[in-house]
Formats: structure tokens, C-alpha cells, sequence
């Protein structure tokens, strides 16, 4: 019953989202028919493209052919290309997967690592200097470390390519970069879980039956440890989602973020309206297995 009530108010959330997103979208300053018709345009033009695009209908109607593009490609064309939306975000979603899976990924190894030596190693120089690196990746922007991590190993040193998609070695600075946030949160999330389950009886009771030290950290303690790691890691990755505009901008990769900006820029409508619910699908789907993940961690929330 909970994971049909978890469904259904996903499912709500989804219908809200929808009408927020075809709401503000409409909202946004700029006339998608002047832009497309251009400055020199008469007035007769700017309306002719304006009916065809169906920007002259009712806002309820217009809703609803929104909601049809969901079903039906033909329904959801971009204003700028006249393709379908969903070509257009198929093409890129590949990039922004990539760098949203690999930087979590990274950062789930970087911070469970991290929080680890940290707690086996606490109030020493080391954890000391775990989490004075944690809380600058907390605290510095992304864009901010983006430009910084393209002077030092694309211009200064030559490593890597400073922009672009066409070869793996374009995706590791990206990566890299939004990876750093998230390591830093599993880092002290990790690190303070430990610190309270190791003092734990079951533990002891562990160590009494002669378990060494590592099965006793791994198999006992970090399972338990994880399990605050893992409901933040699907908010992470929802965040790293729609951190991608930052990403794929300064980094110049063609992914749905950049897809996106120049959607706003554009006051293309149709790619903005489904590329942001694309995004609170996949938000919401990763809760979802998030919150399956964190029951079979801990049978206590079963």
C-alpha cells in the first residue's frame, strides 16, 4: 500500500510540475514569433507564425496540446528547428547522463573512501585535512571550479581538452568537477555514521567473535553507514541533473542542459516545457529506487 501511495503522489507531483512548467514558460518575456519572424518582420508576418505555431489559442488548449506531446512526438516540435523535442533531447541526453552517472559514481568512491580514513583516523592531521577539503567542495560553485580545473589542465598543462563531446577525454574534467560536491557530502556523511556505529554493542559483540577489523568495518559498520549516504545520493544525482546547464555551458558539451539555455534564449517553449518535466521524471524516479535501496540496507524500514 505505501508504494502505491508513493506512486500515486509521484504521480500527482508529475501532473503539478506539468502545470507549473507550461505556466511559467509562458510567462517568460519574449515572443517566440517575432524571434523566429525576425526584426524586419510586418506585423501580418509575426501573426502568420505566431497561428502557426498555435501561440493565438486559449492557455487551456495549448495546455492541452502540451500534454498530447507527451503521447505524440508530432505534437511536441521545437519552434527553433522544427523537429520533434524528443529527437532533440535524445540526440543530448547521452552526454548529460554520462556526466551526471559519472560524477556520482566518482563521488560515491572519492567520499565513501574519504569517510572511512576519517573515521578510523579521527582527530588526527588527516581527518583534519578530510574535512577542510570537504568543506571547500561544499562550499566552492561548480562554475567556479569548472573555469579553475580549465586553466590549470587544459591551458596550463595540456592534459585535457577544454571543451567539446567528441572523444572520452572531453568527459573527465566534467565529471570531475561536478563529482566534487557530492564526494564531499558522502565524505562527512559516511565519516559521522561510522563515528556513532562503531561504538555500537552488535559491534563489539563482533569483534568478540573473533571478526577482523576490515570485515568487521565493511560488513557490519559501513552497510549501516550507507544508508543516510544513499537517500542523499539519489538527491544528488536529481541535482547533478539539473546542474548540467551550469556543466555543459562552460564546458561547451551539447547536452539537454546546453539544449536548454538556448531553448530560454530562444523563447523556444515546446524544449523548455518537456526538457525541465524530463528532468522531474528522472527526479522523481530516482527517489523511488532510492527509497527501495534504503529498505533493503535496513530492514527496519521495511
Amino acid at each position: 500500500m505505501r508504494s502505491l501511495a508513493r506512486l500515486g503522489t509521484s504521480l500527482m507531483t508529475l501532473v503539478a510540475v506539468s502545470v507549473l512548467v507550461f505556466a511559467f514558460a509562458n510567462l517568460m518575456p519574449g515572443d517566440p514569433a517575432r524571434i523566429l519572424a525576425g526584426s524586419m518582420a510586418s506585423t501580418r508576418d509575426v501573426e502568420a507564425i505566431r497561428e502557426q505555431l498555435g501561440l493565438n489559442k486559449p492557455p487551456l488548449a495549448r495546455y492541452v496540446h502540451f500534454v498530447a506531446g507527451l503521447y505524440e512526438p508530432a505534437y511536441a516540435m521545437s519552434y527553433q528547428t522544427r523537429r520533434p523535442v524528443a529527437v532533440e533531447i535524445r540526440e543530448r541526453l547521452p552526454n548529460t547522463l554520462i556526466i551526471a552517472a559519472g560524477g556520482l559514481v566518482v563521488g560515491l568512491l572519492f567520499g565513501i573512501g574519504a569517510g572511512v580514513l576519517s573515521a578510523l583516523n579521527r582527530g588526527s592531521m588527516l581527518d583534519v585535512a578530510i574535512t577542510v577539503v570537504t568543506l571547500a567542495g561544499i562550499s566552492m560553485p561548480i562554475y567556479w571550479l569548472a573555469l579553475l580545473c580549465i586553466w590549470l589542465f587544459a591551458v596550463s598543462l595540456g592534459w585535457l581538452p577544454a571543451a567539446g563531446a567528441s572523444t572520452p577525454a572531453h568527459f573527465i574534467l566534467p565529471i570531475l568537477v561536478v563529482a566534487t560536491r557530492p564526494a564531499a557530502m558522502f565524505s562527512q556523511l559516511v565519516s559521522t555514521s561510522l563515528s556513532e556505529v562503531m561504538s555500537r554493542d552488535y559491534l563489539d559483540l563482533a569483534r568478540s567473535k573473533g571478526l577482523s577489523a576490515s570485515r568487521v568495518m565493511v560488513r557490519h559498520a559501513l552497510r549501516n553507514s550507507l544508508v543516510a549516504a544513499v537517500s542523499v545520493a539519489g538527491v544528488q544525482f536529481g541535482a547533478m541533473l539539473g546542474g548540467a546547464v551550469v556543466t555543459e555551458t562552460v564546458f561547451g558539451i551539447p547536452g539537454v542542459g546546453r539544449l536548454l539555455v538556448d531553448a530560454v534564449s530562444a523563447a523556444d517553449y515546446p524544449v523548455i516545457e518537456y526538457s525541465i518535466l524530463m528532468f522531474a521524471v528522472f527526479f522523481l524516479v530516482i527517489n523511488l529506487l532510492t527509497d527501495g535501496i534504503t529498505k533493503w540496507l535496513d530492514p527496519r524500514t521495511r
